[in-house]
């Protein structure tokens, strides 16, 4: 059970990290901005060609390790685990490592053949783009929030009828394999490690919300478009994983409340259905925002293109811009959003909830 799982995962995490040059905007390529006027460059389709291929092919020869590994030299549940963990690193240590040698490869090409230079960079602006924003009010947030809360009181009034040691930790078959004395803290860390999170995903949620939408010169329309779809399917993407979230960390704390829960392998489909409902709304996502991706032609004839900023990309993948007001950007390479790491709000956003996050897990384990 544990190795048709995790090849699950594996499977498509690989399968990410193969499509990321080809679902990420045209104009960026491995977190370098390239001028429409260059996307068809063909050593740009080549650097394309063989990360997929190189990526794919090492991906394929780790799991083919990983199959034999755990049937062959893993005796133990925990060295199991190990050997999985250890072959999905490897192959993103792989791709990430390919990326880099990319990037440097079209910034030392933009360079040279001084790619830009003589077009006039230009931002498009759209005044009534935020009236046409579809993105989930935080009310869709408060459900998750109120359980949490409700769960905290729940478990403070049947504190007398838990077990003497709380579990903590549960391992790979669905079954708790740490615990600690009961105490009131103990019995409501879960709960609260459950707030935590909820409350740094409705955060992500609203400042993605009020981050800068923005648009390709040459297609503003199209692009628009493509934001507005992608801040949309991003949101219900976050919300789908509060939800998951949440009724798996209930069940686990109810299982602490009602020992009888945990009885066999009870919580072993609950697992299998968050990491479901975690990749699947992911692919999903990915599909969604593949469909609405904008569309560049092959010889544009265009005096302008939009700005670039490579100069606040750190290796295409870490952003810093104090005069950007938004506090997430979407990424360069990769799914999802990142974090303008110069927009201090965003240290409020993330890093309190995750250092409250960090200090309960630190106190309850």
């Amino acid at each position: 059970m544990l190795l048709g799982v995790f090849t699950t995962i594996y499977i498509m995490t690989l399968a990410l990290q193969i499509v990321v040059p080809y679902i990420v905007r045209e104009t960026i390529v491995f977190g370098v901005t390239v001028p429409e006027q260059k996307i068809k460059h063909p050593i740009l389709a080549q650097l394309k060609k063989q990360y997929v291929q190189f990526v794919g092919g090492t991906g394929i020869v780790f799991l083919i390790i990983m199959i034999i590994s755990y049937n062959q030299l893993a005796p133990s549940e925990s060295m199991q685990s190990i050997v999985l963990l250890s072959c999905l690193f490897s192959m993103l240590t792989v791709s990430m490592v390919l990326y880099w040698i990319n990037h440097q490869k079209v910034s030392t090409l933009k360079k040279q053949e001084q790619w830009g230079v003589n077009i006039k960079q230009v931002r498009a602006i759209d005044l009534t783009a935020r009236s046409r924003d579809e993105m989930l009010p935080w009310s869709f947030f408060a459900v998750p929030l109120g359980i949490s809360v409700f769960l905290i009181i729940y478990t403070v009034l049947h504190y007398d009828q838990m077990p003497n040691d709380i579990a903590v930790h549960w391992g790979p078959s669905g079954e708790a394999d740490a615990w600690r004395d009961k105490t009131y803290f103990t019995a409501i860390s879960l709960p609260l490690i459950m707030l935590m999170m909820q409350c740094m995903m409705w955060g992500i949620t609203d400042s993605i919300k009020r981050s800068a939408i923005k648009l390709a010169v040459n297609h503003k329309e199209e692009s628009l478009e493509d934001q507005l779809k992608t801040r949309k399917y991003m949101s219900w993407q976050i919300l789908m994983i509060s939800y998951a979230l949440t009724a798996l960390l209930t069940i686990l704390q109810l299982s602490n409340i009602y020992p009888s829960m945990t009885v066999g392998y009870k919580l072993l489909p609950v697992f299998i259905l968050f990491l479901v409902v975690l990749l699947g709304s992911l692919l999903i996502y990915v599909l969604k925002k593949h469909k609405h991706k904008v569309r560049y032609e092959a010889n544009i004839d265009s005096q302008v293109m939009d700005v670039d900023e490579d100069r606040y990309w750190k290796g295409g993948l870490i952003y810093m811009n104090r005069q950007d007001p938004s506090i997430f950007v979407e990424k360069r390479f990769g799914v999802g959003w990142t974090m303008n790491l110069a927009n201090p709000r965003g240290y409020i956003v993330i890093g309190l909830p995750f250092l409250l996050l960090l200090l309960i897990s630190i106190f309850s384990l």
